[in-house]
């Protein structure tokens, strides 16, 4: 009896448990249900809200819904009001971008610039209507369908990389041919319609002009005039005359100009007052001998006077983590178009290896680590010398090399351990075939004729490695990646 009782209690045991499990499943679709409803809502409620503040708006368009959200503003997909009875495939599309009321007007003028003076040709997206009624800004702009670039970023083959980087390398050069960085090229930011092989280049929010009689561009307003939100890294916030030249060629090239005007008052007023750092007593017997150009308290263990009185760096460090060149990482003010050709560069690797995003860092120090994991520690630190920083690191790096990194992750690893008698590799101590250190005997630039690795030809991750050349100097140019071997015609 005793025996029949446990069974029973067991049986009735599992059946609570199966009962509460159903309950709980229940629960999570009833959830996720509710949430879907609350987003459609939601997203119902900014369309009315924004038809509401601004009327113009309404009369035009029929706003259909939201097709994109950021940090600054929130896109939504529309149609011309007189085509309401066209069927979807007749219908013209438009992409209306609302930016968020507390963005700087000067930011918000100079995208609105960007996009009227060089849009509109050579894969820059163009603006057709800027409508505006008090804090409420909308930009009116074509619209291509496009999907996400994690859904097809392993499908793309030889050529489809091949017009995808000439279209993109073809939009840089347009924009930087006004002296104008984009500062955020991504593929969310690059849109690809796959079907009908169509490009655009578009969100302009932190474009910066180029200085070329400086070695440090101007810094642009901040994108929010009163936000502490900053997802994406904005830039540091110091005033800079805006100097006139007379002799600009281009009336469209000088309107660009977003160099924040020189004020009434004078900078030494505005200026807070410097917080002293306390001394600190260093004996003069126990300082080390230091070569010309190195402070007496390196190595010290303490900072001396004039190095605790430096200013903290300053430089541009606009755009999203990941695709950030070293010169942005390391705080350079020496900033130009290599940026965008670095981004161009990262974007190819991950159509390469078919990983997306290729950089995951959350950090500049862990952004730093996993470029010397990839370029290896020297090249890195002998950039930073060139901009007057130093790298220090507890290791040194050897490299990858990025055609064995793309035949591993595209390929797979061999099947089943290797052979015990092959030979392993004297800096990573793995099996030959395992191996991805980089062939310093090689340069990552030069071409095998004939060789495909991974479905792509040699000229591909030639290409990629001058893009992600961690030196700003050394980078080739939108011009010049377009004239190569890859790319050319």
């Amino acid at each position: 009896m005793s025996r029949i009782r446990g069974i029973e209690a067991k049986v009735q045991k599992e059946i609570e448990e199966n009962l509460e499990n159903r309950r709980n499943k229940y629960k999570e679709v009833i959830k996720k249900k509710n949430d879907i409803c609350t987003k459609v809502d939601s997203e119902k409620l900014q369309i009315v809200e924004l038809l509401y503040k601004l009327p113009k708006l309404d009369k035009i368009f029929d706003v259909h819904r939201k097709i994109g959200e950021g940090t600054f503003s929130s896109v939504y997909l529309g149609s011309l009001k007189q085509h309401a009875q066209l069927p979807d495939d007749q219908k013209r599309w438009f992409a209306i971008k609302h930016l968020v009321p507390t963005a700087h007007p000067a930011r918000i003028e100079h995208e609105l610039r960007c996009l009227q003076d060089i849009g509109g040709k050579d894969y820059v997206i163009g603006v057709d209507l800027c409508l505006r009624h008090l804090d409420t800004i909308v930009f009116v702009m074509p619209y291509i369908p496009h999907r996400k670039f994690s859904e097809y970023v392993g499908d793309m083959d030889a050529e489809e990389v091949r017009c995808y980087m000439r279209a993109l390398l073809v939009a840089l050069r347009h924009v930087h041919s006004f002296g104008v960085i984009h500062r955020d090229v991504k593929p969310s930011n690059f849109l690809y319609d796959r079907e009908n092989r169509r490009y655009l280049l578009v969100d302009f929010g932190l474009a910066q002009r180029v200085v070329s009689d400086g070695p440090s561009p101007p810094v642009p307003p901040p994108a929010h005039a009163n936000s502490l939100k900053r997802p994406r890294e904005e830039v540091a916030t110091i005033s800079v005359k805006c100097v006139i030249d007379e002799n600009i060629q281009s009336e469209k090239r000088f309107a660009l100009d977003l160099s924040t005007r020189s004020r009434s008052t004078s900078s030494a007023a505005q200026s807070p007052k410097k917080v002293s750092l306390p001394k600190v007593q260093i004996s003069k017997q126990k300082l080390p001998k230091v070569s010309p150009g190195v402070c007496s308290c390196s190595n010290a263990g303490s900072v001396c006077s004039p190095c605790g009185a430096r200013a903290a760096a300053r430089a541009p460090r606009a755009g999203t983590q990941g695709f950030r060149p070293p010169e942005v990482l390391l705080k350079s003010p020496r900033q130009g178009p290599a940026v965008d050709t670095w981004a161009a560069g990262v974007v190819l690797a991950s159509m390469l290896t078919a990983r997306y995003p290729f950089f995951r860092a959350s950090d500049d120090a862990s952004a730093l680590a996993e470029l010397a994991d990839l370029l290896g520690t020297l090249p890195l630190q002998r950039t930073a010398a060139s901009l007057g920083r130093r790298m220090v690191t507890s290791q040194p790096r050897r490299g990858l090399c990025l055609r064995k990194l793309a035949a591993r992750l595209r390929g797979g690893a061999p099947p089943g351990p290797p052979p015990p008698a092959l030979p392993a590799c004297e800096h990573c101590h793995l099996p030959l075939p395992h191996c991805l250190c980089r062939d310093e005997t090689v340069k990552a630039t030069s071409i095998t004729p004939n060789l495909t690795i991974a479905g792509f030809p040699d000229e591909a991750f030639s290409l990629a490695a001058r893009l992600l050349d961690p030196d700003p100097r050394a980078r080739a140019t939108a011009q010049d990646a377009l004239t190569h071997p890859f790319l050319a015609d």
